[in-house]
């Protein structure tokens, strides 16, 4: 049982395997063995990961109940590894899994459980079963993002960076950024892949524009000899004429390639509800705008090869920052934590929720974001549904 306890606590807390995040290695090797693109193999790659490292979870349980007979063992490990295997998905991306992720989860217990009871006669192959699934897991631990977009994305800053003194001041200057960029990547988009370009744009953006820890999310290093370009560029450009906006937008934009969409609207409430203590700038519903933005803007560039070069065709055509993010008059900011539970009830509170209406039809309005109008917006992450009091 320690070893299950031990094992689950890994899959709560070691960043999931995603496509962005597969080590190099194990990608060229899926790929050899499939023929499948890089694209394809780096999504393959991560969903065995995934399955591997639960698999290993329900080998570990079915192990902790050997000592039963052969029944009874079934009966209890594949009742306790399905739950824990979901459960680890719940705490390590910090939402409750979608059915597709659940039904993997299960899957993959399922699967450890079968080969944990198969071998529990032989010591010698349940120890060599769990060495290399441990191994392999350990192996699939994202160690950042490839070399290719590493080097596509060092690349695209260094052109937008080269125009430093050229870009505008404030909310052109925005636009501009974004221009340079994205006409860069369209550029190279004839020798690859349109979604590969848009993301090495938007990580590019998410260092110069958002934040330095972009790159060490990324698992990479920032070339010291561009600090002073990027403070330069930081201070001209703004957002509807704020300093602070672009930052929430570049860097949501860059959590959602390095994690998902739903962790990135997470990461962004939960500064919020941090900033609402005291001591902090207060709840800003202004950020929250500029935060689902940049979640928006990030999965319509990078959803599929077509969506890439739309997007790369609609911002060559000539696009405002306006289009990037909506207007954000009369968006409560400044809110202490003992107003939003008084005032806003809260996250799940009726004053709350008709701002979220009023944000979600600011955010379909973008031009640049609109691409779905079906599609729904969530403004705050799945798990957080009703009344939560900030601690």
């Amino acid at each position: 049982m320690p070893l299950v306890l031990v094992w689950f606590a890994l899959l709560c807390l070691v960043p999931d395997p995603r496509p962005l995040g597969a080590p190099d290695a194990a990608v060229s090797v899926v790929g050899k063995l499939t023929g499948l693109s890089e694209a394809s193999s780096r999504a393959a790659t991560a969903i065995a990961l995934r399955v591997i490292s639960i698999a290993m979870l329900g080998f570990l349980v079915a192990l902790a109940a050997s000592r039963r007979p052969l029944w009874q063992s079934a009966l209890i490990a594949l009742p306790v590894a399905s739950p824990l295997a979901v459960a680890s998905l719940w705490i390590n991306h910090g939402y409750f899994p979608i059915p597709s992720q659940i039904k993997l989860a299960i899957a993959s217990a399922v699967i450890g459980v079968a080969a944990g009871l198969a071998l529990r006669k032989s010591l010698v192959a349940r120890i060599s079963l769990a060495v290399i699934l441990c191994g392999l897991f350990l192996w699939g631990i994202p160690h950042g993002i490839s070399n290719d977009l590493d080097r596509s994305a060092r690349i695209t800053g260094q052109h937008v960076l080269a125009h430093v003194d050229e870009i505008p001041a404030g909310d052109d200057g925005f636009a501009e950024c974004v221009a340079l960029a994205f006409r860069f990547a369209a550029k190279n988009s004839d020798a690859a892949d349109p979604v590969h370009t848009n993301q090495a744009a938007i990580l590019a953006l998410g260092v110069i524009l958002g934040d330095e820890h972009v790159a060490t999310l990324a698992r990479r290093s920032l070339d010291d000899s561009h600090h002073g370009a990027i403070s330069r560029l930081r201070q001209k450009v703004k957002l509807h004429g704020r300093g602070d906006l672009p930052r929430h937008f570049w860097v949501s934009a860059s959590l959602t390639l390095l994690a998902d969409g739903n962790r990135s609207t997470s990461v962004g409430v939960t500064k919020e509800l941090m900033d609402s203590n005291p001591g902090g700038s207060g709840f800003s519903f202004v950020d929250l705008v500029a935060d689902r933005a940049g979640v928006l803007f990030a999965m319509a560039a990078t959803r599929d090869a077509t969506s890439a070069t739309t997007l790369q065709q609609t911002i060559r055509d000539g696009l405002d920052a306006a289009d990037y993010c909506p207007p954000i008059e009369g968006l409560p900011e400044g809110i202490s934590r003992d107003e939003f539970q008084s005032v806003y009830g809260g996250l799940g509170g009726e004053p709350t929720k008709r701002i979220v209406d009023e944000i979600t039809k600011r955010l379909r309005q973008c031009r640049v974001l609109a691409a779905d109008p079906q599609a729904p917006i969530e403004i705050l992450p799945k798990m957080q549904s009703g009344p939560i009091a900030i601690e």
